[in-house]
This record gives C-alpha cells, sequence and structure tokens, in this order.
C-alpha cells in the first residue's frame, strides 16, 4: 500500500521538480566565522536584577573559591539573572577584555540593587565574545579517501560519509595564545598544550565523555596525530587534577563524566599498534581509576544474594547552579513550593551538577517522579535522585576499563620487558613507578603486578552489575535505586553495556532463545518507531534525554552489545522478522503498557521502510546490527539533508521553499550534523532539555564514520520519509532510486550499487508535504 501512495504523490510532482536542479558543494575548508553574543536586555533597562542579596555559598572547587567572573558568586548571578543571554553558557565563555582586578572593580562599582541596563553596559565594556580563547586551525594530513569509503557499496552514502569526514576541519581548535592574558585578562578556558576536537555549537571546548566517539570516527578518518593529540590532552588534564574534568572551562573542574579514557586509549591502540603512549598514559590512567575508587565507590549489600559488592556512582560535591546552567538551576531550585530551605537548596544544586556529570542531564533514569509536565522541566528536575542510582553503565563501564587496562599493562610488558609499577592497592594517588621484568612475560598472574590488581577490580564492578543490576526475569540490565532498594524499571540504552563491556549472564552464554529475549525490547522498538531504535528512553517527559531522543553513543554501544551477542553464537539462526509485535517482548522489559508509549505518527513514517532488504537472511545479531546502523544513517543523512545538504555532481540541494519546511534549516546552510535525532521523525532533529538541539557535531559525525565503516557494505541508498530521492539520468529520464519503483520506464537501480558519481548519474530529492502524505495515508 505504501508503494501506491509514494507513487501517487511522486506522479503529480516529478514533472516540475526535476526541472529545478541546482547544485552547491557540502565540502569547505575555509574558517568559520565566530559568532558571539552581544547582551541584549528583554525587559526594561531600570529592572532591579532578581536575586540580589540570595547569593550561593563559595564553591570551593571552582577556583580554589576565588572571585571570578565564572565562578558562582555575585558578579556571576548578577550578570546571569540579568537575563542578557539565551543562554546560561554564553556569558561563562567570555574573556574579560582587561585584567580580572579591573573587570572586578568595575563591577563593584555598580553599587547596590543593580539594574538590568546596568548589568549589559558592563558586560559590553569589559567582555569579549565568547569562544575567542580558542582558534580554529586548519586541519592537516587530511586524508581525502579513508579506507572506509572503500567499504561502502551506495553511491550517495560512499559521497555523503567522504563529506562527513571532511568536518573535522570545522570543529579542530587550538588554544588562543593571545587570550590567555599572562594575568591581563581573564578567562574560563582550560589551556591545553595539544590540539582538541570540539562538538560543536555551545560546546565550544573539548568535553570528557565526547571525545569517546570523537576518537573513534577521527581513528575511521586515519586522522591519527589527532587521536594522539586528544589523549594527550586527557593525560595532562590527569596530570593536574588526578582526574579528567566534565570539559575544558575552570567551571567544570567539580565534576568529571562517565570515565572512557582508557577505552580511547585502547581504541587508539588497537588501530594503530602504536603502543609508546603507554609509558606515560598507564600510570596516569590508574591515577584515574584510583580518583573514581577514592571519591565515587562504595560497598553495598544486595537485597538479592545478601552479598556485599563493590559500586559506583555519579556524586558532586557542589552547592550552586552550574555556572554553564545558572539561570535554569536558580529557578529550578528557588520556584519550589513550598520553598526549599537553604539544606535543601543546596541538595538540589548538589543533584543537578550530578545529573550534568553523568552526561544525561537530564533523564527520568534519575528522577522520582519523571512525568509531571511535559512542558516544564522544573517539577521533575525537582525530584532528581541521582546520587542514589547505582548506574549500570557506569558500573559496567569501571569493569571494562579495568579489564582493559590490566591487558594493555601486560601488552606494555611483553612488548617492552617492562612491567609498569602500580600503587593502586595502596588506596593512593601516588604516580606508578617503572620496574624492571626482564622476563618480558605477562604480569597478570602476580598478585603483586598492576594488572592482577585491575583484573580483580574488573571482576568486582562485573560481579555487582550481574547481582544489582541483571533482571533474569526481565532478560534486561537495570540501574538500582538505593532510595528503594531496587531495580529501577527504566528501560534505556544503559542495559545494553554490560555486554558492550562483556559482562555477560549465565542465562545469555548457552541459551539462544534467552539471548533473544534479551533483544526483544530491540526487536519490539525496530518495528514500532521508524527512526534510530535506541531512544533514549520510553518516557515522554520533555526531558534531553527521553524520549523521541536517540542518541550517537546510545546506537553505537547498543550495536557493540549485539556484536558480543554475534560473537556468543557465532551460528545464530536467521529470522523470517526482525520485528515483533509488544506481545512477544521479555514480559515488564520495558517498564511500561503498550497501551502507554507515545504513538508513531503515520504523518512521519513517509517512505522509510522498518527492515531493509540488505539484512534478510543473516544471522540475527548481524541483522540487527545492519538495521541499526541503517536508521542511524539514515537520520544523520535525512536530518543533514533537510537541511542543505548537497554532494557535488551527484545530489542536488532541496529548494529553499522546502528547506524551510524543516524548522531548523537557516540561510547558507550546507548540511547539518545535530547532535541527537527524533526516533519518530526521521528528516528532523531531536529536542527538549535546557537548550536548543547543537549542531556540528563531532560524536554524530565520529559515530557516522563508524557505522559506515562497519557497515557500509550492507547499506541500502537512503530513504527519507518525506523526501523522495530521484535520480535522473542524462537522458533527462528519472527513476526512483530509493526503493526500487520504476518511473517513466527507466527501471529500477539496485540497491547495494557501487562506484563513484559519474556525468550520467544524478540525484535530486522533493519533499512531499506531510499532511499531503497523511491524507494519502488515510485515503489507502
Amino acid at each position: 500500500m505504501r508503494s501506491i501512495i509514494f507513487y501517487s504523490a511522486l506522479s503529480s510532482v516529478l514533472s516540475v521538480k526535476a526541472q529545478n536542479i541546482t547544485q552547491t558543494s557540502s565540502i569547505s575548508f575555509s574558517a568559520t566565522p565566530v559568532s558571539t553574543a552581544v547582551p541584549s536586555a528583554t525587559v526594561p533597562a531600570d529592572t532591579p536584577v532578581p536575586g540580589q542579596g540570595d547569593y550561593p555559598p563559595v564553591q570551593y572547587l571552582c577556583e580554589d573559591g576565588s572571585n571570578t567572573t565564572y565562578c558562582p558568586g555575585v558578579l556571576l548571578q548578577d550578570v546571569q539573572l540579568a537575563g542578557i543571554f539565551p543562554d546560561s553558557k554564553t556569558f561563562v565563555d567570555k574573556p574579560t577584555n582587561g585584567s580580572l582586578n579591573d573587570t572586578l572593580a568595575a563591577f563593584n562599582a555598580l553599587g547596590s540593587n543593580v539594574s538590568v541596563g546596568q548589568v549589559e553596559n558592563f558586560v559590553n565594556n569589559n567582555f569579549k565574545g565568547e569562544g575567542l580563547d580558542l582558534n580554529q586551525i586548519p586541519i592537516e594530513g587530511f586524508v581525502q579517501s579513508p579506507a572506509i569509503l572503500n567499504n561502502i557499496s551506495d553511491p550517495i552514502y560512499k559521497a555523503w560519509t567522504s563529506i562527513v569526514n571532511s568536518y573535522w576541519t570545522l570543529l579542530i581548535r587550538e588554544t588562543n595564545e593571545s587570550s590567555i592574558c599572562n594575568g591581563q585578562c581573564d578567562s574560563s578556558l582550560i589551556p591545553l598544550n595539544h590540539t582538541v576536537v570540539v562538538p560543536g555549537g555551545r560546546y565550544r571546548e573539548i568535553y570528557y565523555w565526547d571525545s569517546r566517539w570523537i576518537i573513534e570516527g577521527l581513528l575511521k578518518s586515519e586522522l591519527y596525530s589527532y587521536a594522539w593529540n586528544l589523549l594527550q590532552n586527557m593525560m595532562d588534564f590527569i596530570d593536574v587534577y588526578g582526574y579528567i574534568p566534565n570539559g575544558g572551562r575552570k567551571y567544570y573542574v567539580n565534576r568529571s563524566q562517565p570515565p572512557m579514557f582508557i577505552q580511547m586509549l585502547d581504541a587508539y591502540i588497537k588501530v594503530t599498534g602504536n603502543t609508546t603512549i603507554l609509558e606515560r598514559a598507564l600510570p596516569l590512567a590508574s591515577a584515574e581509576m584510583e580518583w573514581w575508587a577514592n571519591n565515587r565507590t562504595f560497598n553495598y549489600t544486595s537485597p538479592y544474594t545478601n552479598r556485599t559488592v563493590l559500586v559506583a556512582h555519579y556524586a558532586v560535591n557542589n552547592s550552586a547552579p552550574r555556572p554553564e546552567g545558572y539561570v535554569e538551576d536558580y529557578e529550578t531550585v528557588t520556584g519550589a513550593s513550598p520553598p526549599l530551605n537553604d539544606t535543601e537548596k543546596a541538595e538540589l544544586y548538589s543533584e543537578l551538577a550530578t545529573g550534568a556529570e553523568s552526561g544525561w542531564d537530564y533523564s527520568s533514569r534519575w528522577t522520582k517522579q519523571p512525568l509531571l509536565n511535559v512542558s516544564d522541566n522544573n517539577p521533575a528536575l525537582r525530584t532528581l535522585n541521582v546520587k542514589a542510582i547505582i548506574p549500570v553503565d557506569l558500573l559496567s563501564l569501571l569493569s571494562g576499563d579495568h579489564a582493559l587496562l590490566a591487558d594493555l599493562y601486560d601488552l606494555y610488558a611483553n612488548s617492552t620487558g617492562n612491567m609498569v609499577g602500580s600503587n593502586s592497592t595502596s588506596g593512593s594517588n601516588s604516580t606508578d613507578i617503572v620496574q624492571n621484568n626482564s622476563t618480558g612475560t605477562s604480569s597478570s598472574g602476580n598478585s603483586s603486578s598492576p594488572a592482577f590488581y585491575h583484573r580483580q577490580q574488573a571482576q568486582a564492578f562485573s560481579d555487582a552489575v550481574l547481582d544489582l543490576c541483571w533482571d533474569p526475569e526481565k532478560s534486561w540490565f537495570y540501574d538500582f535505586n538505593t532510595t528503594s532498594n531496587s531495580r529501577s524499571s527504566v528501560y534505556s540504552p544503559a542495559g545494553a553495556w554490560p555486554l558492550w563491556q562483556n559482562i555477560t549472564p549465565s542465562e545469555l552464554s548457552n541459551n539462544e532463545t534467552a539471548a533473544l529475549a534479551f533483544v526483544s525490547g530491540s526487536r519490539f522498538l525496530l518495528g514500532k518507531y521508524s527512526g534510530i531504535p535506541s531512544v533514549a528512553s520510553l518516557l515522554y517527559t520533555g526531558l534531553n534525554w527521553d524520549f523521541p531522543n536517540s542518541w550517537p553513543p546510545h546506537l553505537h554501544t547498543t550495536i557493540k552489545a549485539f556484536e558480543t551477542l554475534g560473537r556468543l553464537y557465532p551460528d545464530a539462526s536467521t529470522l523470517n522478522n526482525l520485528t515483533i509485535p509488544y506481545s512477544e517482548v521479555a514480559q515488564g522489559q520495558l517498564g511500561v503498557q503498550e497501551a502507554d508509549l507515545q504513538p508513531q505518527p503515520a504523518s512521519t513514517i513517509g517512505n522509510v521502510t522498518l527492515q531493509t532488504q540488505e539484512a534478510q537472511g543473516k544471522p540475527w545479531p548481524l541483522a540487527l546490527s545492519i538495521e541499526y546502523a541503517n536508521r542511524y544513517l539514515g537520520a544523520a543523512f535525512c536530518s543533514w539533508y533537510s537541511t542543505g545538504g548537497a554532494i557535488d555532481g551527484l545530489l542536488t540541494q532541496l529548494p529553499l521553499s522546502e528547506l524551510n519546511a524543516t524548522g531548523t534549516y537557516t540561510a547558507g546552510q550546507s548540511g547539518v550534523m545535530f547532535e541527537k535525532f527524533n526516533a519518530t521523525d526521521t528528516d528532523a532533529a531531536g529536542g527538549g532539555g535546557e537548550y536548543t538541539v547543537q549542531v556540528g557535531f563531532g560524536w554524530t559525525n565520529g559515530v557516522v564514520l563508524w557505522a559506515a565503516g562497519e557497515y557500509g557494505q550492507y547499506l541500502p541508498s537512503p530513504t527519507c520519509p518525506m523526501i523522495p530521492i530521484i535520480e535522473v539520468n542524462g537522458n533527462g529520464n528519472s527513476s526512483v532510486y530509493s526503493n526500487g519503483t520504476s518511473v517513466e520506464g527507466t527501471g529500477s537501480r539496485a540497491n547495494g550499487t557501487s562506484g563513484n558519481a559519474t556525468s550520467s548519474l544524478l540525484f535530486a530529492g522533493y519533499r512531499i508535504p506531510r499532511e499531503e502524505w497523511k491524507r494519502a495515508a488515510d485515503e489507502h
């Protein structure tokens, strides 16, 4: 029935659309001008700034509590609550244009009862543009055609992946030495010695867990020197702080993020074979693990086995609004009814910062009452309970980190004849020393060796995951809630992380039926929604990390879990249908009844096929990986094409009138890579949360390159729901490329076509209005 609707819509517009073909280029290596915000009052200039006299306590984890422009205090609060910037992060990323003392003197001269207009003038006169403390620099050693392109069959995907490969040049930065000032000005930037790759948008500095998927992409792009620099920066952080902060700004140093450094280090060595980095990296990696042990772990008695297990949680010492989210945090805390006392305020500020440390800021995973108000996040955020949650993904990651670190110690010993000793067992943060191992053999059997210690820690965290987080009845992993002393019922992609980190329950190791139960929720979601099935949660709350948002890291980690199952079952069966109805999902796994799930709007499915021909006949773990990779690349490509993307000589840009239909197009754009996607709408970006969806985007690019490199040989041509892509041949005839439908007698083009664009191969897209599609769907 879908092909009838498609053909009807196509025939009515093809003759017009095929005549309006313009070509643009999506590839640019020129520097992107830095766009800076000018303070602008949204209320009369003489309006007093709210909150004066009610300031937070000094935060000693921000510049040791000293008076600065970007740490919580009188100046920061007055500027932020004046409301002169729509994004709280803008101001704290602005360097001063004079010394800190001069800036503070100018602020103090404003006196008491400061007005919004005074604050606006103060910022105008004393601050430079945000982000000017970093310079965009040209890419060096760019590889125009990395080997992964040879693995991509479809010509459009192949050319588009090449464009994504070039996007690194838009995100490469180095510290602007002139902005450091040597005391002549002040900046929140943590100056770094090596080139950085930033996520993009408001995230104009290095970030910790983003870098895990950025480095994945850099390795696929064969930009090994930039991957090396990224790792060096992470090691510099550990050298200075003993851990890796959330990001490269001084206001981030009160917290970390999911500990990905060892994962990045291992990925780099596996691809490059360069082990010279280990001499410096191993002691620092041990030091980071020691920081997590000293600051984020504790023992907990399992209600299921009565055993005491080693667990971890996110927990930030903080009693003030986050500088980069000051207005949002302040309104969340001070808007509570009944009002919070000082102790309760401090606790909620701590929970807000802890949610940011988790990387999932914010999600129903962390709240006691998530479904309070979809249009207003604050009621749910006031029920944050992050510190009481033992996150399944954090436990799994720490187990995997320690296991990889043990292997890296062995690798170093075997490759050099030396053993880097570790003081990890002493519970201190002291620097490791290098000890001679004349045998040059593995140290893993030596109970005093670092490898032995880290394998013990890996096992301890693995045991905790299997005890507290694995639910054999529901066949999924869940967070553990210490408040209720029970597992959470929130189903999320975090439950795939144990398999990613090779933590496998015995039930799944020798029972393919049980393994299929584990993926039953994934199979249902594959058929339920047209977008990426690894949706952050199934609860529609309006929070940044909840439905309908699908995030690149979740796609990667979910496929890695499928790959683990593929290794467990190398002769896995093939399935006639990968998708299943709700009734066949493991009972209770999804945590919600089918009637409570958000619907898939018919108007956004369009021409999307919920199962691809390329996955048929494959063992089910591989088939699921192909389907998920296809959905992700489709979402990234279609949202890029919907925002002005084009490929010279191959794919024309949509007409301006149709680009505007997305609501996210800005004049002059040539395709946007969003930070997250919409599980129900392949053409659109994700949404919700305390800031607008960002573009750039580092981890999106990285996962595109990874998925294309790993699964490109299986990819059909892209199919965008409301944007059929038509092949325009040299003789002017046209055929539908994406689904095999034959138009005007030119015949269909088989999926999996390889090769580069030629003069006789040109594609054009056009948008079918959603109301037209819905009307046609209703009629048929």
